[in-house]
């Protein structure tokens, strides 16, 4: 990025916050649009549970929701594409938090089939265990998880690889199936792979894992078979580029990796932990440089001693937003990416309230983020600055009620508004 997109960048950031100061948020209330919640009718049935939202390459919502008559439902955009029942004769129960949606509408996910666990998407049945697993003749499919879709429709996920049809998993691999199809399913990576003399693990779980919407770019935390002080790896588009227990250039050495995105531009982030002191350990990382750590102030909020990232995702625009907690003490934020340090907004935190009607009478209160970044981002910043999370409402100055799926919007620095205005500034300074 140039030193003038870099400042842009950083005066339209600066123009967001006055924007907060002066809008609703000033007054204590957070504009929120509720996109689906537990009680909602949907199917001849009502939502009985909702997991973490997934966006596709134009900011429209996918989840998976659990119905009260047992089924699960697939959410795109506005309503309801897919009930597990539409997969008849075929009997699909359950279903992963994690999912993913195209620019199309397609989607994947990963429920049970038939009793087996399988990838399941808007053309069927993908893979299901005691299938052969692909890439490795003679033996077969034992689990399916942590799908994901890009936006061409590329479906993506862990699974794992067995001896015998109904055998424990021996391998694990990440497998790639252009258009969701059967007939394209590649082995992408796999244990016992070596990557810069390095070998995965074959017994880890190496569920975290991205890939940018246009697929050329993938982010991996990876175990290999190196001693166990010193065995997790960040991997960057086939490079090992940080490995636990080495320095990371801001003090401290690596321990562990968390929640890594990557865009389109294979800009990253990555959080985890680090051996410095327990107040200031934790942190998140843009490009492999540490921008928050725990005990930092961002826009005016403290993160609390104890608290590590729950959740952080990055868009298109670089634009990343994370979610930081400890107990029931969290907080939303969103910033740009080579600017998380200084740009950062706070946008929602636990004990606010919400205008969900667009009145700006608090309707509302958050009582706990759901976000979780062991079953996937946890959250989604859209390209179109909303950022979506499962949250938990209640009554004001009651106690949590239900869950459900909302959508905030941020100040986008890099929408067109703010950049015209910023670049229009920086032109005036010059002269």
């Amino acid at each position: 990025m140039s030193g003038t997109s870099r400042t842009l960048i950083t005066l339209a950031a600066g123009l967001a916050v006055g924007a907060m100061i002066c809008g609703p948020a000033a007054a204590g209330v957070v504009s929120a649009t509720i996109v689906a919640a537990v009680g909602d009718p949907a199917g001849g049935s009502t939502i009985s549970s909702v997991n973490s939202p997934f966006t596709d390459g134009n900011g429209r919502v996918g989840f998976v929701a659990a119905l009260a008559d047992a089924r699960r439902m697939i959410w795109y955009d506005t309503g309801p594409v897919f009930f597990s029942d539409q997969a008849l004769p075929l009997v699909l129960t359950g279903g992963e938090g994690t999912m993913g949606v195209s620019n199309t509408g397609g989607f994947v996910y990963s429920p049970s089939a038939d009793g087996n666990d399988a990838v399941y998407t808007h053309n069927g049945l993908l893979l299901a265990r005691q299938q052969d697993a692909p890439g490795f003749p003679g033996q077969f499919n034992s689990f399916n998880s942590r799908p994901r879709m890009t936006a061409p429709g590329t479906a993506w996920w862990i699974a794992g690889v067995a001896n015998t049809p109904t055998g424990s998993s021996v391998n694990r691999v990440l497998y790639r199936a252009d258009g969701a199809q059967p007939a394209n399913i590649q082995r992408v990576l796999a244990g016992g792979d070596v990557i810069g003399g390095f070998t995965i693990l074959t017994t880890a779980s190496n569920f975290d894992f991205d890939i940018s919407d246009n697929n050329a770019h993938h982010i991996h935390v990876l175990d290999t078979t190196e001693a166990s002080a010193s065995n997790q790896f960040l991997y960057v588009d086939g490079a090992m580029l940080f490995r636990e227990g080495t320095p990371t250039g801001s003090g401290g050495n690596w321990i562990a990796f968390d929640t890594p995105g990557i865009n389109n531009s294979g800009n990253y982030i990555f959080s985890g932990d680090t051996d410095l002191a327990t107040t200031m350990d934790m942190f998140l990382a843009y490009n492999g440089t540490i921008m928050v750590r725990e005990g930092d102030t961002i826009d005016g909020y403290t993160i609390a001693s104890g608290s590590a990232v729950r959740a952080a995702s990055i868009n298109n625009n670089d634009m990343v937003a994370y979610i930081w907690g400890t107990g029931t003490n969290e907080a939303l934020f969103a910033g740009p990416g080579p600017t998380l340090a200084t740009s950062s907004l706070l946008l929602l935190q636990t004990g606010d309230v919400v205008d969900t009607d667009g009145d700006s009478i608090p309707d509302w209160q958050v009582f706990d983020f759901k976000a979780s970044g062991g079953i996937g981002p946890g959250l989604d910043i859209a390209q179109n600055g909303f950022v979506f999370v499962e949250v938990g409402l209640g009554p004001i100055g009651g106690t949590e009620t239900m869950e459900a799926i909302i959508r905030v919007a941020i100040p986008e620095p890099a929408s067109a508004s703010l950049l015209m205005l910023a670049a229009l500034m920086l032109r005036r300074r010059r002269r």
